[in-house]
């Protein structure tokens, strides 16, 4: 079972949570414009123009219209408040969202009798489905299978699956037995997979068929002995021996004993997806319950184009990956939330995605940018597939306006489709900021409700007073991880009492959007997903020619950024830059490869301590 330490001013009931973020952080003085709108002297001939913005005053007070005040891009966003020890911090200009404290599956099916006939999942691509009725009881009796299976509280099962309709039902069954989840790219070589079973502890996998013998091969030699593999039939092939089929315990889950109740509380761990941080290796991101479900209240309290009424259901594929934060927590526990349809796709491939939307009225897109550029160049995208989308949410890394305005120009959509981009990491659940003005699409907008930021020189390590200066991006909030997995040092690193150094650089302007402009943090971004250079390093230096490398991302049109290792090579050693690239095919997933070349340098450059000079590379590249 994993045990953790919980910081004794983590809150244990929702009031205390919001006394804990009001006392630490209290407010002891507003911006210039709160005093203009409450000032008596101009409080009569600003009424009219503030109420027609949807802002009406009592008292002195203003009240948000939120839906008029979303649509404003006029006003203020936030207002700034001075912390205890003189922190200058920007809080979120809505509203404070109400947090429940229950688990995730009691969150996600609580108002699943109001639409248990509708179809929660379906396949993409073989079209077979559940509705909410049957996903709800299957999730429970994976739940009694596994307790009868021997697993506990706060075991850890591997949830290593594509996107497909048994994979929310996995997640959420998972965490009805009481046990946590840690989700694993289904692309991860043997060797990967094997290291996250390991650094979590792992005692038991859900895998497909597809992928099971690898997955097989990493459980025998990292789990327990006679650790449970459990293997989704996923039409491609057949279960190897040694297995259980995911559909066995379904079946015999149905005649088993119920789940205690009460096995587990909103505090407690619930997921350990992994990620490099900052820097270094991956490390396993402890979020609980109620960060998770304070994400998605927190998120959909200041995003009025997520809400819709009882009787409307969003159709939604899904294709962005459910082991990464932003598929798991961005689009698929909120969507279930309310009862939308799920439309799941193992891969994007062009032919398949085309297909789900020309067969389906989807209404909502999650996409990351190389989607978004797809949608601009690709001929076989069609205006109809578009006519009932309401908005298109872009994540994971930055969008260019460019991209958007050639999606917009293409279809003619610049008055009916709505751009919103998000910002988050896997360490704060993920969502801390929206842009949904659908002008600004360089910006990343405004931090959600009950999200406070902070920007923080990282030289002086003052806070940044004026817009237009950067700084790195601290947030604080109860969507803020416990801290990473049996590492407190870099936990350290990265929590400074309760404030989360996120690594990236940013700046405001005058009316509060965010900018992100660079990164303090090492980490790669291909197509959304992270590579640590770190972990390439440690490959590369396995080549008996090489004696020492590094690794950066560097710019490409497609991808964001792709890794470029620079390398020296031993004394009387030889090799080429293709070899070199071979030779990492194969010990790490397809997207971590050298597909931004390799260069042979005399030295890597270093400061005192050992620590590469990347920047000094860059500007080699």
């Amino acid at each position: 079972m994993l045990k953790v330490e919980r910081p004794s001013i983590y809150p244990t009931s929702l009031q205390s949570k919001r006394t804990y973020n009001r006392l630490n952080e209290p407010v002891v003085k507003t911006t210039s414009y709160t005093q203009i709108f409450t000032s008596p002297g101009n409080m009569e001939s600003l009424r009219r123009g503030v109420q027609r913005l949807g802002l009406v005053l009592k008292n002195g007070q203003r009240i948000a219209n939120k839906a008029a005040v979303r649509q404003s891009s006029t006003l203020p966003r936030c207002k700034e408040i001075i912390g205890n020890n003189g922190e200058r911090i920007i809080s979120s200009f809505y509203e404070d969202v109400e947090i429940p404290s229950v688990t995730i599956p009691e969150y996600i099916w609580q108002n699943v009798n109001k639409w248990a006939k509708r179809t929660a999942v379906e396949c993409g691509i073989t079209g077979r489905k559940y509705t909410y009725a049957q996903a709800r009881d299957n999730a429970n009796y994976i739940a009694r299978s596994l307790r009868k299976m021997g697993l506990r509280e706060g075991d850890v099962v591997a949830l290593i699956l594509p996107n497909l309709p048994e994979s929310p039902i996995s997640f959420l069954g998972i965490l009805e037995a009481g046990c946590i989840v840690t989700t694993v790219n289904p692309m991860y070589t043997v060797d990967e997979v094997s290291r996250q079973l390991h650094a979590s502890a792992a005692k038991a996998v859900i895998t497909s068929a597809e992928i099971a013998e690898n997955v097989l091969k990493a459980a025998k030699a990292t789990l327990p002995p006679n650790s449970p593999v459990i293997v989704v039939d996923d039409g491609f092939q057949s279960a190897p021996d040694g297995t259980i089929r995911f559909q066995d315990i379904l079946t015999k889950g149905k005649t088993l004993p119920q789940v205690p109740e009460k096995c587990r509380q909103s505090q407690d761990i619930a997921v350990l997806p992994f990620s490099s941080g900052t820097t270094g290796l991956p490390k396993g991101v402890m979020l609980t319950h109620y960060n998770l479900i304070s994400n998605i209240a927190m998120t959909e309290g200041s995003c009025d184009v997520l809400s819709v009424p009882d009787g409307f259901q969003d159709v939604v594929p899904i294709v962005l990956p459910l082991f990464h934060i932003y598929g798991m927590n961005g689009v698929m526990l909120p969507r279930l939330t309310a009862g939308s349809k799920l439309i799941t796709l193992p891969k994007f491939t062009p032919e398949s995605y085309i297909k789900t939307l020309a067969n389906n009225k989807c209404t909502l897109l999650y996409c990351v940018p190389p989607i978004v550029l797809f949608f601009g160049a690709h001929p076989l995208v069609k205006t109809e597939y578009f006519e009932n989308v309401r908005c298109l949410i872009s994540g994971a890394a930055p969008l260019a306006a460019s991209d958007v305005e050639r999606v917009q120009e293409k279809f003619k959509t610049a008055e009916t489709l709505r751009f919103l981009q998000g910002y988050g990491l896997t360490e704060c659940s993920p969502v801390s900021f929206f842009e949904m003005s659908n002008k600004k699409f360089s910006s990343i907008g405004h931090p959600i409700s009950r999200c406070d930021v902070r920007l923080v020189d990282p030289i002086t390590g003052s806070d940044v007073l004026t817009p237009g200066q950067t700084g790195e991006i601290w947030i604080k909030g109860p969507h803020v991880m416990l801290g990473y997995l049996n590492n407190e040092e870099a936990t350290r690193e990265v929590l400074q009492n309760g404030w989360l150094k996120t690594g990236d650089i940013a700046y405001f302007d005058d009316d509060f959007s965010f900018f992100i402009t660079d990164r303090l943090k090492e980490l790669i971004k291909v197509k959304g997903f992270q590579v640590p250079p770190a972990e390439l390093e440690a490959v590369l230096r396995t080549h008996p020619a090489i004696a020492d490398a590094a690794v950066i991302g560097v710019p490409d049109p497609r991808s964001g950024e792709v890794p470029k290792a620079f390398v020296t090579l031993k004394k009387n050693q030889t090799s080429t830059a293709e070899e070199i690239q071979n030779f990492v095919i194969g010990k790490v997933s397809e997207y971590k490869e050298l597909k931004g070349g390799v260069a042979f340098v005399e030295s890597i450059p270093r400061n005192p301590s050992g620590k590469i000079l990347r920047m000094q590379l860059k500007n080699l590249s």
